[in-house]
């Protein structure tokens, strides 16, 4: 290769990376929670087992404080243990009110965790060739909530869903069947991208 040819190729190359620079952007969280001297998290309630509950609130908590670190959270258990605690029967301004007083947090985030049954999903893709395909999933949702404790009022809400597959199989005359069901407890196993989209 001549000098010339490598030239043209070394030249654009060479103020590629010269005009290529990285800069660094903080950006700022959505809710600036270090407003909030002490916030309060109540267990999930959940449609499934009561410790998916639990374990929803503490993952939450987890990627809330790693996101903002020093964030002080007090884990106050399940939530009709906290209502009962203030003498209340349900979660409105006047419990949450008490909540505060007695605990100390300026704030307090609650949760729901709901599971579907699972569905089968059934295609026939061709009918001669006796081709198709079938799947099972379970679907689940996720919301949550920050409550002012002095005046009950919400400053942040979200909610988010999440598709697990837990068997499937596949039919066709060139491939014959194959399938498979995923092993462990799948509405487990979702709680973790549950939470991170939440």
């Amino acid at each position: 290769m001549s000098r010339k040819a490598l030239l043209s190729l070394f030249v654009p190359l060479a103020l590629l990376f010269a005009c290529s620079k990285s800069v660094l952007v903080s950006v700022p969280p959505r809710m600036e929670l270090n407003r909030y001297a002490m916030l309060g998290i109540v267990d999930f309630a959940s449609s499934a087992e009561p410790a998916l509950g639990a374990r929803a609130a503490r993952a939450l908590q987890e990627r809330i404080q790693a996101a903002q670190p020093g964030t002080r959270f007090l884990e106050l258990g399940e939530r009709d243990a906290v209502l009962a605690s203030v003498g209340a029967k349900q979660l409105d301004p006047a419990a949450l009110k008490r909540i505060g007083e007695k605990y100390g947090v300026a704030a307090v985030f609650v949760g729901e965790l709901a599971y579907s049954q699972p569905t089968m999903e059934v295609k026939l893709m061709d009918l001669t060739k006796l081709e198709g395909a079938a799947r099972s999933e379970v679907k689940g949702e996720i919301s949550s909530r920050l409550l002012e404790t002095a005046s009950g009022a919400s400053v942040w809400s979200r909610s988010a869903w999440a598709r697990r597959q837990i068997g499937g199989v596949n039919v066709s005359s060139e491939q014959g069947v194959s399938g498979g069901i995923r092993q462990g407890n799948p509405r487990e196993a979702m709680l973790p991208a549950l939470v991170y989209e939440l």
